[in-house]
């Protein structure tokens, strides 16, 4: 009858919003080699059983690549069996697919699903449990489902996970897409309270994204939290700089009849220009080989100024 629970658990999940899902295929990843001192920095405070922060809250502008980065997280940690479960709010795949992604009380099943797909923790019969004895418990609170569905069934196995799994990950990625704050603040009051609750006995840790001012979380939380501000501690340029001539190079490999000039005065300028924010480079980019599909010609590679305030790449037919 575990199975009738995990049936009902899978008909509430936000498919949309995980990190793997096919509507999420065409965004934005990391660039090999970008931001490999962030990525490792986010890791060792995973790692470290003893850091009194099991809460970390990456913020950061518009454009500068926080959910990117998340989402190369939650590979890595997925990969190691390490991700508990993940939940990405993206408005562009709402807008195409009409997925409910900012309803909050979606949340915790889509954690739990993630969970309990995860062989290593030995979760799936606990959890299929949980949603049998109370088919009704997607109608409970927020609060209630998160301690039901993702912190009671970690505690059931916290002798296990203590002595054999290293500390496991919960991320929450771009709540200021949510249409209102309440909301925003009632996810992060229910995950952050659940998961320092649990701290005793499982070892796992919260990663948060969100733009900066969002004040989101408590007094009672804040001293367990430890913030990363994209904007201030982890400046971008240098790795825009290599995103951009790499890119570059892609092109002058997968098109090998193009004669294309990229003097390194230009694309410091489009670096500057850039302000660290690594989605306008992309945005170069990706405008870039779509012109270059729309020509299907010899090109020539520039850059002009546009009077409305950005670089565009352009390329021209000799």
């Amino acid at each position: 009858m575990v199975q009738r629970g995990l049936d009902l658990l899978r008909e509430q999940v936000c498919q949309s919003a995980l990190h793997n899902s096919k509507e999420r295929a065409h965004l934005p990843r990391r660039h090999p080699g970008t931001r490999v001192q962030l990525i490792n920095d986010i890791m060792a405070w995973l790692d470290n059983v003893d850091d009194p922060h099991p809460i970390l809250w990456m913020e950061g502008s518009t454009g500068f690549g926080k959910s990117v980065i998340a989402e190369a997280i939650a590979r890595l940690c997925y990969e190691e069996g390490r991700l508990l479960g993940a939940y990405f709010v993206t408005e562009v795949i709402a807008a195409h697919t009409g997925s409910a992604w900012d309803d909050e009380i979606k949340i915790p099943p889509t954690i739990a699903h993630q969970m309990e797909q995860n062989r290593r923790l030995g979760l799936s019969r606990i959890i299929g449990g949980v949603v049998e004895d109370n088919p009704l418990i997607f109608g409970l609170n927020l609060p209630t489902q998160v301690e039901k569905l993702v912190i009671e069934p970690l505690s059931l196995r916290s002798d296990e996970m203590a002595n054999k799994v290293p500390p496991a990950l919960i991320i929450l990625d771009g709540l200021g897409g949510f249409p209102n704050k309440s909301s925003q603040t009632q996810v992060v009051e229910a995950f952050s309270k659940a998961v320092l609750q649990a701290q005793h006995q499982i070892p796992v840790k919260l990663l948060i994204t969100s733009r900066p001012a969002h004040g989101m979380h408590s007094i009672h939380i804040a001293p367990f939290v430890r913030t990363i501000s994209l904007d201030n501690e982890y400046p971008a340029h240098a790795d825009i700089r290599t995103f951009l001539i790499e890119s570059i190079r892609d092109f002058r490999r997968t098109h090998s009849s193009s004669q294309m000039f990229t003097p390194e005065d230009e694309v410091d300028e489009l670096v500057k220009q850039s302000r660290g924010r690594f989605a306008y480079a992309a945005s170069i980019v990706t405008y870039s080989q779509r012109v270059s599909i729309v020509i299907n010609g010899e090109f020539v590679f520039s850059t002009v100024w546009c009077g409305m305030g950005g670089f565009f790449f352009f390329f021209l037919k000799n």
